[in-house]
């Protein structure tokens, strides 16, 4: 259940987001080209986790504050709006920034370290909680619900573009290493998409 209305932006701007080289890409391109496919899935496998515990802690967290006050929802779209607007500053600052991250020695130690590099990382909570509310309309249908559903499709996507960073880890390394072009590409679509949300959530009802 989620608004149709709402729900083509949602897919263009979380299909840039997910494809945004970050520590997530990172970490398992390095343990991918370091260790092999296996142990590149078991990385992706930690993240996906870890993402997963993100998503419903922030969907429960979200009903319980909307459930206390009418007035959340207005609280939350205005600190996630400036969120996104500054960082979409910051990635611009860091525009031909390659992200790195050292690899993981096992398949074990792969996925665990992908679920504690996601679940530590501050970044990606707060990100959840500015990015995906404003998707969600209380007025068609249970939040909680709308917002599992928008968090089970992006996390299909990641899940898309980090098999692909699995399977193609040789050459996407390189283009990292060396399509400084690339990079900034990539970084400025983000940095559009951040500062675009931003505002839309400051501005627009």
């Amino acid at each position: 259940m989620v608004d149709p209305a709402l729900f083509p932006l949602f897919l263009v701007a979380a299909a840039v987001l997910v494809l945004v080289p970050g520590p997530d890409i990172a970490f398992t391109l390095a343990t991918t080209a370091n260790r092999g496919a296996r142990a590149g899935f078991a990385a992706m496998g930690g993240i996906m986790a870890g993402g997963a515990v993100w998503i419903l802690s922030a969907a429960a967290g979200l009903t319980a504050v909307l459930a206390a006050s009418e007035h959340a929802l207005t609280v939350i779209r205005y600190a996630g709006g400036a969120y996104l607007v500054w960082l979409a500053i910051e990635t611009i600052r860091h525009i031909d920034a390659a992200p790195e991250a050292a690899a993981a020695s096992s398949e074990w130690r792969a996925f665990r370290r992908g679920l504690l590099t996601n679940l530590t990382n501050p970044k990606a909570g707060v990100f959840v909680i500015a990015f995906l509310p404003q998707f969600v309309n209380p007025d068609i249908g249970p939040v909680w619900l709308q917002f599992l559903t928008l968090g089970a499709v992006i996390m299909a996507m990641a899940v898309v573009v980090l098999s692909g960073v699995v399977l193609g880890a040789g050459a996407l390394r390189q283009r990292l290493i060396r399509s400084a072009l690339w990079r900034r590409t990539l970084n400025g679509m983000a940095a559009a998409i951040f500062g675009g949300l931003g505002l839309r959530l400051l501005f627009i009802r």
